[in-house]
């Protein structure tokens, strides 16, 4: 399980609301806490998610990723193509090395075989919003990708996550996988 899990509170069903930023309009606020209640695998909190893509954080261990190395974008067959966007924050090297030994999601999930890796040393940066479109707010919802900073971004919704394009090329993740070091390097 990594630094941007989104866990379920043990006390409290709602775990997000739409609150005002001074500098980013209104966004999707998560109120979890990473080792409180019950961590829900396969779920991104959208708070640390867009920490982690806007401070260069490794979604998987939190810590900052330096300037002068790469990082590892692990995207689906969707995403994981040159000038896509991509929702999953930036790993370490060593951690997604790690990650691709140990999650099952990657090494044997439905999505597996489909997924691309990118290794860049830099990545743009935009934003997804969100609005409600239908009854349901929480599964009736419109999404739209923005520049970073868009002034028309705002106007139409919250924030919810931020997307990046990497700087990289993508490869088929089993290949990328055969290619790694026995135990990888923390960048």
């Amino acid at each position: 399980m990594g630094w941007t899990t989104l866990w379920e509170p043990r006390d409290a069903p709602g775990r997000s609301s739409v609150i005002r930023s001074p500098e980013e309009g209104m966004v999707l606020w998560c109120y979890c806490a990473t080792g409180t209640g019950t961590p829900l695998l396969g779920q991104v909190c959208p708070r640390r998610q867009r920490t982690a893509m806007a401070r260069r954080r490794c979604q998987l261990c939190g810590s900052s990723i330096d300037r002068d190395a790469k990082v590892v974008f692990i995207a689906g067959e969707s995403e994981g193509t040159a000038a896509q966007l991509v929702r999953e924050p930036p790993l370490h090297a060593a951690c997604a090395a790690y990650a691709a030994r140990v999650c099952p999601y990657l090494v044997v999930g439905s999505r597996a075989g489909a997924l691309r890796v990118a290794e860049a040393l830099s990545y743009q940066l935009f934003e997804e919003r969100v609005r409600p479109s239908g009854l349901d707010p929480q599964a009736d919802m419109l999404r739209e990708v923005f520049p970073l900073g868009s002034s028309a971004a705002p106007r139409f919704g919250a924030l919810e996550n931020l997307m990046a394009v990497p700087a990289g090329t993508w490869v088929p993740f089993a290949a990328w996988f055969t290619d790694l070091a026995p135990s990888g390097s923390q960048g």
